[in-house]
């Protein structure tokens, strides 16, 4: 089993998929060890691996690359749980299924990657299988939020954003800490809007009446 380092983020008009990576990740090849990443039963053992191994943040890319990705640090911890309370709060009003970083989704390529936050419509939610319910669910979210950390360069979330969006997001939030915007992806939309310094954002059609104080929660957090 080897490791090899993430390439240097350069300034490529194409991203390809390994530039979803964060700076700093390990990664290590599956393949090395035998492991199918598109096989039926692999959801269940690479959640039974995470479990095993609970103080990483896991992925694994389209080339079948066991991604272990650094920590986010107290501040972007503090982040993330803000952003996925006010989802969370919102589903027990509205319904569907609200989760935070530690849900992962395979994507048709057989990537399976995880947001910051997510949510899927209830409908959605009522049709999974249980086996999805306990491990990965199938297909990208209907709404999703990734948050700059400290240790990402923003041109691989910009193309994670582009891989939700292209697995069937319909809406996604790019909150960039660094810069103070958020990038809005819809479906449909060749390119993000890029908003300066929000004070909030809102769920639009596809979560009516979300509203998230961006601002005092993510850019002015101490």
């Amino acid at each position: 089993m080897t490791t090899k380092p993430k390439p240097a983020t350069g300034a490529a008009t194409s991203p390809t998929v390994d530039e979803t990576e964060r700076a700093g990740a390990i990664r290590l090849r599956l393949s090395a060890l035998g492991i199918d990443h598109r096989a039926a039963d692999f959801p269940a053992r690479f959640v039974e691996f995470c479990e095993q191994n609970d103080l990483y943040e896991m992925e694994v890319n389209a080339d079948g690359e066991l991604l272990i990705l650094p920590m986010t640090g107290y501040r972007g911890n503090k982040q993330e749980l803000y952003m996925a309370t006010f989802l969370a709060n919102w589903e027990i009003v509205n319904g569907g299924s609200a989760s935070s970083q530690t849900v992962r989704f395979r994507l048709p390529s057989g990537e399976v990657r995880g947001p910051d936050a997510a949510w899927i419509t209830q409908e959605r939610f009522d049709a999974l299988p249980e086996a999805q319910r306990r491990t990965v669910i199938e297909g990208a979210p209907d709404f999703v939020v990734e948050i700059r950390s400290r240790t990402d360069d923003l041109p691989p979330l910009q193309r994670k954003m582009d891989l939700w969006l292209a697995a069937g997001a319909r809406l996604g939030w790019l909150i960039d800490t660094r810069n103070r915007q958020v990038h809005i992806y819809r479906a449909g939309q060749t390119e993000p809007v890029v908003i300066d310094d929000p004070e909030t954002l809102d769920g639009e059609d596809v979560l009516p009446g979300f509203s998230f104080p961006v601002r005092q929660y993510i850019f002015d957090l101490p």
